[in-house]
């Protein structure tokens, strides 16, 4: 008998995750109203440019962690949305000039590569009800060609959620600091999206 069997199963990153963000998700959801059947024009620009000055503000962040050798996700610079996000608010009248006029949110900080996973599982995590919110709002106003943030990776997103949760797996495993890093600071920028969507 080893003398290990008997010990408990170190928790699921990904369980403690959705556990951890659950109601914060679901409120934050609410509160975007983007699938609304009266979603107009102005509320998804205000969307998008709220939306930008988070990603704005936290890629940069994730860039120094998971940038170069030894990067728990190699294809990160791939996945940034700051460009997607401009281009579909040049489509909606908003120019960059404008976007830094804006006030920047409160975010969490990334001390670490745990943490920087924590805001990975946020925004790759995005990408899946992304596409649900393209199909509803091509019905509506909004110009189709400004849905490239919404539906960044296309038929790929199954695929590329796959990765991004495997590498927060794989730097997580058996690591309870990491585990608590990175759910920490995904709730933190739950809680810091529904405080700005709330307004």
């Amino acid at each position: 008998m080893h003398g290990d069997s008997s010990a408990p199963a170190f928790p699921d990153v990904m369980a403690v995750l959705r556990q951890r963000t659950a109601e914060a998700h679901t409120r934050l959801e609410n509160a975007l109203e983007l699938l609304s059947p009266d979603l107009s024009v102005s509320r998804y620009r205000d969307v998008l440019m709220r939306m930008h000055g988070f990603y704005d503000a936290l890629e940069p962040r994730l860039d120094e962690r998971l940038t170069g050798a030894g990067s728990p996700l190699p294809d990160w610079p791939s996945r940034r949305k700051v460009p997607l996000l401009r281009h579909d608010l040049r489509l909606l009248g908003v120019d960059e000039a404008a976007l830094a006029t804006l006030p920047r949110p409160r975010v969490p900080a990334v001390g670490d590569v745990a943490a920087a996973m924590g805001v990975l599982y946020v925004f790759e995590g995005a990408t899946l009800g992304g596409r649900f919110i393209v199909r509803h709002v091509v019905t509506t106003a909004v110009p189709p060609a400004a849905t490239t943030f919404f539906g960044s990776y296309g038929d790929e997103v199954g695929r590329r959620w796959s990765q991004a949760r495997h590498a927060i797996r794989a730097w997580t495993a058996g690591e309870a600091a990491r585990v608590e890093s990175c759910a920490v600071t995904a709730a933190a920028l739950f809680g810091a999206l529904e405080a700005e969507f709330a307004r």
